[in-house]
C-alpha cells in the first residue's frame, strides 16, 4: 500500500474541506446591512394640500429618517431648527409602538401594545388598495404602485409605491397601509389637518444604534388623548 499516495490525497481533501468551511463561514455570516436588513433611508416630505405661498412651509418638516433593523424600526421628523421633533419606534418583535414628540423644552410619549395599535388602526378612516401592475423605479428598486382611497369625507385618493426588495419584516403592521407587504418608497399620510406626502431620497445599508429603538427617560409617559391633543396644538401653529 502507497500511504504516501494516501497521505497526499488526504491532505488535498482537508485543504478543500477548509476552503469549503472558510466560504460557507464568509456568505453565511453577513451582516443585516448586507442582506437589506439593516440601515437608513431618508425621506424628502412634500405638502400637496398645502399653497406653495404659504410662509409656514419654511417651518414645516422637509426631510424623514427612518431606521430599521429587520422587525423594528424608527422614524424621525425635525421642524423648526430643532425646536420641534416627532420620532415613532414600532418593534414588531415586542407588538410595541411608541410615540416621542419634542417641542421647545417639552417632551412627551405615547406607548401602545397590540392592543392599542389596533384600536388607534380602526379608529382612522377605513383604507381601500387597488393593485396595479405599474412599476415605478425609486432609487433603484422596482416599486409596485397601488391605489389608496380613504372612507372618509373627500374620497381622497392617491398612489403609494412600495418595493419587496429591502428586508424588513412585516413594514406596515402598525399603520393604515397594514394590508401591503412591502416598504413604502413613495406615500401620503394625513393627520392633525396636514397632509404630508414622503418620497424616498437615499438609502444606506449600515450598523444602526440601538438607541434609536429605545424610548428616552427624558419623555413622560401622556395618553392618546393627551398626544392628539399637543399634536394638534403644534400643527395648528405651522398652520
Amino acid at each position: 500500500m502507497n500511504y504516501a499516495l494516501i497521505i497526499t490525497a488526504l491532505n488535498k481533501y482537508i485543504h478543500i474541506l477548509v476552503f469549503l468551511l472558510f466560504l460557507s463561514f464568509i456568505y453565511g455570516c453577513k451582516s443585516d446591512s448586507e442582506n437589506h436588513a439593516e440601515g437608513v433611508i431618508e425621506y424628502q416630505v412634500s405638502y400637496p394640500k398645502m399653497e406653495k405661498t404659504n410662509f409656514m412651509l419654511d417651518f414645516m418638516p422637509r426631510k424623514m429618517t427612518m431606521s430599521f433593523r429587520r422587525d423594528i424600526y424608527s422614524t424621525q421628523l425635525t421642524a423648526g431648527m430643532g425646536m420641534f421633533r416627532s420620532s415613532f419606534i414600532c418593534d414588531k418583535g415586542k407588538g410595541e409602538f411608541v410615540q416621542m414628540v419634542k417641542l421647545i423644552n417639552k417632551k412627551y410619549a405615547l406607548q401602545l401594545n397590540e392592543e392599542g395599535i389596533k384600536k388607534y388602526i380602526e379608529s382612522q378612516p377605513k383604507v381601500s388598495i387597488e393593485y396595479t401592475n405599474d412599476i415605478k423605479e425609486i432609487l433603484g428598486y422596482n416599486c409596485k404602485k397601488a391605489i389608496i382611497t380613504l372612507d372618509n369625507d373627500k374620497n381622497d385618493a392617491f398612489t403609494v409605491y412600495y418595493t419587496d426588495q429591502i428586508n424588513i419584516e412585516t413594514p406596515n403592521w402598525c399603520n393604515e397601509f397594514t394590508d401591503i407587504e412591502g416598504v413604502l418608497l413613495e406615500y401620503q399620510y394625513e393627520k392633525y389637518d396636514v397632509c404630508m406626502r414622503f418620497t424616498a431620497s437615499k438609502i444606506h445599508f449600515k450598523e444602526v444604534d440601538d438607541k434609536n429603538f429605545e424610548l428616552s427617560n427624558e419623555y413622560k409617559l401622556i395618553s392618546e388623548e393627551e398626544m392628539n391633543k399637543e399634536m394638534q396644538e403644534i400643527f395648528d401653529s405651522f398652520n
